[in-house]
């Protein structure tokens, strides 16, 4: 288990960041202690990873929500969607 301190240098993501998904129901620590310390486990860091992975293909943080909590989401093709949508931006902008 990872304190969010030790999370946060790890990722690199801000401690603040790591609250906001927990208040968003995003990314929820394994364990709350009794004195208030979120702690991490391998299953949330891999968690964290793909909401890293999406946030660097832009989807905003409810969509990222809804992909990681549907069970039937098909991440191959929200990729494949998102990677198409990024290629015609970056046409439109060399344009």
């Amino acid at each position: 288990m990872m304190t969010v301190h030790e999370v946060s240098e790890l990722t690199g993501v801000s401690i603040r960041a790591l609250h906001h998904y927990d208040r968003i129901g995003l990314l929820h620590p394994a364990e709350v202690t009794g004195a208030g310390y979120r702690l991490y486990d391998d299953t949330a860091l891999e968690r964290l990873q793909c909401i890293l992975l999406f946030k660097e293909l832009q989807f905003s943080l409810k969509e990222i929500k809804d992909i990681l909590d549907s069970p039937d989401f098909d991440y191959s093709r929200a990729l494949d969607q998102q990677i198409t949508l990024l290629q015609m931006k970056m046409n439109i902008w060399r344009i």
